[in-house]
């Protein structure tokens, strides 16, 4: 019996999706479909940039998956098996990953970007499409693409120069246009390529967003699409995975001098994430009304708490799937008993009142994670930070404290780390003044590494930090430690896309 080839499906549907917005689309013969009539107006281009940033708020995506499983991947989660979710996540079962949704939701979206991107020069409108418009929509394209690459490259293979030999099998297929009928599709397909490759497209992404977009009056405010500072601050993130450390720094910089070094005190850290829009965010997902409530199974909030409300137990809300583990709670300072619950005493780090007791209502009480808590006034339903300030400042102190860089400078690295601790430290210069002020070396290196777990945890970095550092995954508290030449520090492909693309070879183990 002859396969069906799903990859061509999803970019045949794509395709005959893009058609049916246009009665008027000529439809015969039905391979083929005319992009000018598909993309013909403003408000086609708008809809589909709409839809792209859609696709972000997916479970699989940022909904759940991107936030989620690297804190239960990696040490930083605990799994209590209230609803029998994050189980296999959490023990690092092989397969027990990132599913084929954030790969189908991926390539879709990219597929819709490189639809539109060629659309673009071609649109006739009245009255005419301006640069400004042109580099609007184009810089805001090039943005989402950078970031569904980067996305997609950290979790399905290696990061530049930590490949294991042996196992390192390539970095992800790729394809900078997207057919418009069936005949072309066929040609797309095709097999890995090198992680170097992808990045060198995201750079190219990037370099082309900053020039083309601006930072609205507005985005502060809802920082929800891209502009130039959040393309800038993209940019040093893939630059510090890359090892370009030169790079890391300069957009760091750049991002941190158009963002006014946008840092909350240890007094607000708290409220900062009870605002709906996070005032350090950059860039952030956002859901604005219910119609777009992922629900009570797997949100954000469901995942890490059983709350509905900070400080109130008696009200029950998630599942609070997913809990810090003890050695996060030590490396918080909260004291007391992991389960049942209590807390005896807590350092001066402002952020670990981010975690309190949750709800004994199903089942054992654990102190949960409270950053994602309706925050926009509906269950489940929290704008999701992807870029914030504070990355930015550890990004450059990291740069500047990795030995051999081309940017090494450990005064100045040490001064990043200063400011980002005193504004999360109620204390500091009692607490931890004359501590930070003789880091230098591995021990400095250590203490950003370690501001870097603390400062966002439960916000989807720890798996990937580990990763591209290559280190052991140890201290777990439900299960071995998983070392970084074993096989489950990847994601596997999609069982369905291998079987029926031959040239799309498998990740070593699976």
């Amino acid at each position: 019996m002859k396969k069906i080839n799903y990859n061509l499906l999803w970019l045949v549907a794509l395709v005959l999706v893009i058609a049916s917005c246009k009665k008027t689309i000529q439809v015969d013969p039905r391979q083929s479909i005319d992009i000018e009539d598909a993309f013909g107006s403003r408000d086609n281009i708008n809809a589909a940039i709409t839809g792209i940033y859609g696709r972000l708020k997916n479970l699989r995506v940022y909904g759940r998956d991107l936030i989620a499983l690297p804190e239960a991947l990696a040490d930083n989660g605990f799994v209590t098996q209230k609803s029998g979710r994050l189980i296999g996540e959490t023990i690092n079962n092989p397969g027990s990953h990132f599913t084929g949704g954030l790969y189908q939701q991926s390539y879709f979206a990219i597929a819709e970007i490189n639809l539109a991107l060629a659309a673009i020069p071609r649109l006739q409108a009245t009255p005419a499409v301006s640069q400004t418009e042109r580099d609007n929509w184009e810089g805001q394209l090039r943005f989402l693409r950078a970031l569904f690459l980067h996305n997609l490259v950290r979790v399905y293979a290696y990061d530049p120069g930590m490949g294991v030999a042996g196992q390192d099998r390539g970095g992800i297929p790729i394809s900078l246009s997207t057919p418009t009928t069936v005949e072309e599709a066929v040609k797309v397909l095709g097999p890995r390529v090198s992680v170097d490759s992808i990045y060198n497209v995201i750079y190219r992404d990037l370099a082309s967003a900053n020039l083309q977009l601006v930072n609205s009056a507005s985005a502060s405010v809802f920082p929800q699409f891209g502009t130039k500072v959040a393309a800038q601050a993209l940019f040093a993130r893939v630059a510090l995975y890359r090892k370009d450390y030169t790079n890391a720094k300069r957009w760091a910089d750049s991002a941190i001098n158009f963002a006014g070094g946008r840092l909350v005190s240890s007094s607000s850290v708290v409220q900062s994430w009870r605002n709906p829009v996070h005032p350090e965010s950059l860039f952030e997902i956002r859901f604005a009304n219910q119609a777009e409530n992922n629900g009570v199974n797997e949100s954000p909030q469901t995942t890490f708490t059983t709350l509905l409300i900070p400080g109130n137990p008696g009200v029950v809300g998630g599942f609070g799937d997913l809990v810090p583990a003890p050695a996060l709670r030590a490396e918080f300072g909260i004291a007391g008993a992991f389960g049942p619950a209590t807390i005896t005493s807590r350092t001066d780090d402002a952020r670990n009142l981010l975690y309190e007791v949750g709800s004994p209502a199903r089942g054992t009480a654990y102190v949960e994670c409270t950053k994602f808590i309706g925050k926009n006034g509906f269950p489940n339903l929290d704008n999701l930070p992807v870029i914030r300030v504070p990355e930015l400042f550890l990004i450059r102190a990291e740069a500047m404290a990795t030995p051999g860089s081309a940017v090494f400078d450990e005064t100045a690295a040490r001064n990043d780390l200063i400011r980002i601790k005193q504004n999360r430290y109620t204390s500091y210069a009692t607490s931890q003044q004359a501590f930070d002020a003789g880091l230098t070396g591995s021990a400095l290196f250590e203490e950003i590494i370690r501001q870097r777990r603390l400062e966002f945890a439960f916000e989807g970095h720890r798996f990937f930090d580990l990763k591209r550092l290559g280190r052991d995954i140890t201290g777990k508290a439900q299960s071995a430690n998983l070392l970084y030449t074993d096989f489950r520090v990847l994601a596997p492909f999609p069982v369905r896309e291998t079987d029926l693309n031959p040239a799309l070879l498998q990740n070593f183990g699976y």
